[in-house]
């Protein structure tokens, strides 16, 4: 029996996202033909500045999604007020944090790349407006 997704999603497993992310995943149309999920704490940042383990680990599992269920295209969304960024990082200002993000998201992008040359990868910003979720604004960046 075959089984196959196009999408593979990396996000953060912060609770305050479930929700609107939910909401996104239908609303983005990104996520046309299915889409698989990694869900850890600060999403890709691990590939950034985790150990050889760590980021062998998430490799792993982006290969059981790319080869195991034909995935197309990787889909990185980090966010802002990010406990996993916290305890690694004193930002003086949100700015700061979203740019430090962005820059681990770009490091990620090309960790997955080196492996993966022709997937294709969208990053995301997901900009919290409260500090309990219950507004959040995606916003998909350029690369």
């Amino acid at each position: 029996m075959s089984h196959t997704c196009k999408n593979l999603l990396i996000r953060c497993m912060d609770f305050r996202l479930n929700n609107a992310i939910d909401e996104w995943v239908d609303k983005s149309g990104l996520f046309e033909g299915g889409h698989d999920v990694i869900s850890l704490a600060g999403s890709s940042k691990v590939l950034a500045d985790g150990s050889e383990e760590l980021k062998n680990n998430l490799l792993s599992n982006v290969a059981v999604s790319t080869e195991l269920h034909q995935a197309e295209k990787v889909i990185i969304c980090h966010h802002s007020d990010c406990g996993a960024y916290a305890q690694s990082y004193r930002f003086n200002s949100p700015s700061e944090e979203k740019e430090k993000q962005i820059e681990d998201m770009k490091k990620s992008q090309s960790a997955i790349l080196k492996k993966y040359p022709n997937i294709k990868i969208v990053l995301v910003w997901a900009e919290l407006k409260d500090c309990h979720g219950k507004k959040i604004d995606f916003e998909i960046l350029k690369n």
